[in-house]
C-alpha cells in the first residue's frame, strides 16, 4: 500500500514525490464491474464525461523544474485506459527526457498494435513498466470480464513491448470461472514476456456473491465470486521466473480438481 505524504514540502525538497494520474476517461473495454461501466448494456456510465489530458496540459502541469522532484509516475486506468489518451506517447517521452522518474502504465492492453508497442518499449526500456490485464487462457474465459478486448492482441502487444526492452507485469482479477487456471495464466503470460503477476479477488458483487449484467448484445451474463480464501496469496507480486513462486501459484490453483497444468 502506498504511504500517504505527510509533509509535501519535505518530499518535494528530497525529490521523492510519486504521482498517481488518470490521463483519460476513454476506454475500449466494457468490464462489467468497472466504475465507469453501466452494467445494463455495458455502455459508459451517463455521469462520466469523456475527457483526456493533452500533451500541452501535461507540460503546463508538470514543467521541467517540477519533474526533477518526482521519482515515479503511476498512470492508472481508474476511469479510463491511459493508452486511449491520444498523447500518451508524447507525455511519457517528455517524462523520460526531462527527469529520472520511472513510469508505470496500467492498461487492458487491447489497444494499439504491436508496432506501436515496440516503439513504446524502445522509448524507455527498463524505465517503463506496463501492467497488463489478463483474466484467462482463452478468448472466452478472458473476455467474460474483459468485454470487448482481444486476448490474442494483448499477448502480441505484451510480447512485442517486452522484446523491445520494456518490463511487463500482469494483473489478474480472479473469479469462479478462472480460479482453477491461475497457474495456466501464469505460464501463458510468462511465455509472452511477463516477469511478474498479481492476483486480485474482485469484491464488487451484489448479493449471493454474484454479479449479473447485460452485455452489448442484450444477453444476461453472470460473474461469480471466487471460492478461494482472501489470503496472503493476493495483492502481492509473484515472480514468474522463481520456481518457488510458480509452485505456490500451482498449489493455489488446485489444478488437480478439474484442469491440467499448461505444458
Amino acid at each position: 500500500m502506498t504511504n500517504l505524504i505527510e509533509n509535501y514540502d519535505l518530499q518535494y525538497d528530497k525529490n521523492e514525490l510519486g504521482m498517481w494520474l488518470d490521463l483519460s476517461t476513454y476506454c475500449n473495454a466494457k468490464c462489467p464491474q468497472c466504475h465507469r461501466t453501466n452494467a445494463d448494456g455495458l455502455d459508459k456510465a451517463d455521469w462520466l464525461p469523456l475527457i483526456q489530458w493533452s500533451y500541452k496540459e501535461f507540460k503546463d502541469m508538470f514543467p521541467k523544474e517540477t519533474l526533477s522532484h518526482i521519482t515515479h509516475f503511476d498512470i492508472c486506468g481508474t476511469w479510463g485506459d491511459p493508452i486511449m489518451n491520444k498523447d500518451i506517447f508524447l507525455i511519457v517521452e517528455y517524462i523520460l527526457k526531462f527527469s529520472e522518474a520511472k513510469v508505470l502504465v496500467n492498461t487492458n492492453g487491447s489497444f494499439r498494435n504491436p508496432d506501436w508497442w515496440w516503439d513504446f518499449g524502445l522509448l524507455g526500456k527498463d524505465r517503463i513498466e506496463v501492467m497488463w490485464a489478463i483474466e484467462g487462457i482463452t478468448e472466452e474465459q478472458h473476455s467474460l470480464y474483459r468485454q470487448d478486448t482481444s486476448l490474442k492482441l494483448v499477448l502480441e502487444n505484451m510480447e512485442t513491448f517486452s522484446l523491445a526492452g520494456g518490463k511487463s507485469q500482469v494483473f489478474t482479477v480472479t473469479f469462479k470461472h478462472n480460479e482453477n487456471d491461475l497457474y495456466n495464466i501464469a505460464e501463458l503470460v510468462k511465455s509472452h514476456g511477463a516477469s511478474d503477476i498479481f492476483f486480485v479477488q474482485s469484491n464488487r458483487f451484489y448479493e449471493n456473491n454474484q454479479f449479473k449484467f447485460i452485455d452489448k448484445h442484450g444477453m444476461e451474463k453472470l460473474l461469480e465470486k471466487t471460492s478461494r480464501d482472501d489470503n496472503e496469496f493476493y495483492w502481492r507480486s509473484w515472480h514468474l521466473y522463481d520456481e518457488d513462486h510458480m509452485q505456490k501459484i500451482y498449489k493455489e490453483s488446485k489444478l488437480g480438481d478439474n484442469h491440467e497444468a499448461a505444458q
